[in-house]
């Protein structure tokens, strides 16, 4: 991609707008786990100075997007099988308790959203959209995210989400789109119903059903 078909970079806050370009390009698979995101040569495709592209960087591999190796940079990260368990495990706790607190919080408005994301996602299955496909799965769970309202678990969850995309990344995107689409209907459900129960348990069977599909590539 060229620096013409780059979103504009302004000069207000360079780290956070150049990591929003790369974590974009981390998830719409135009950077693939194992390429190289040497600063030098980012700093100068953007034509910006080092220090923004350094902190955008550094964000990727505290999120987990990106891992970096020892004297050789940073490099897109990988999930393999044994690493996916652990975070999977970690995130069906965490997705289950934002589903619960969302309950407790402005239904009304978060309904809206999560049809909204919902309905973009039945879209882009119609469209056999990928990227628009995991732009809408995405839109939904830091829906809830944001709707538990409690920054340490946005905190810890946040970067699980990121590395569970990754894994998606390297799954069939032919068969898992319908079956996230109806288990998120099913959150969804309780979430309208104001069970709190309900929605950690959905939420928690949903993250395991994705976890199983990726171990079976399915």
């Amino acid at each position: 991609m060229s620096v013409d078909e780059q979103p504009l970079i302004s000069r207000q806050r360079l780290a956070d707008q150049v990591y929003d370009v790369l974590r974009g390009r981390i998830l719409d698979r135009s950077l693939v786990p194992g390429d190289r995101l040497s600063v030098p040569l980012l700093a100068s495709e953007l034509d910006l100075s080092r220090s923004p592209v350094r902190e955008a960087v550094q964000r990727l591999v505290v999120e987990g997007l990106a891992e970096e190796q020892l004297h050789r940079g940073a490099r897109v990260a990988g999930v393999d099988a044994a690493d996916l368990a652990d975070v999977f495990a970690v995130r069906q706790t965490l997705e289950g308790l934002a589903a619960s607190l969302a309950v407790a919080g402005d239904t009304a408005g978060l309904v809206t959203v999560l049809r909204a994301s919902i309905a973009d996602h039945t879209a882009a299955i119609a469209a056999d959209d990928e990227k628009a496909i995991l732009a809408a799965d995405q839109a939904f769970h830091q829906a809830l995210l944001t709707a538990a309202h409690n920054p340490h678990l946005d905190r810890a969850l946040g970067p699980l989400l990121g590395r569970a995309q990754i894994a998606m990344l390297s799954g069939d995107l032919s068969r898992w789109p319908r079956k996230a689409l109806a288990e998120h209907k099913a959150i969804l459900a309780a979430i309208r119903a104001g069970d709190a129960g309900a929605a950690e348990t959905a939420a928690r069977d949903h993250v395991a059903a994705v976890l199983a599909r990726h171990l079976s590539r399915g």
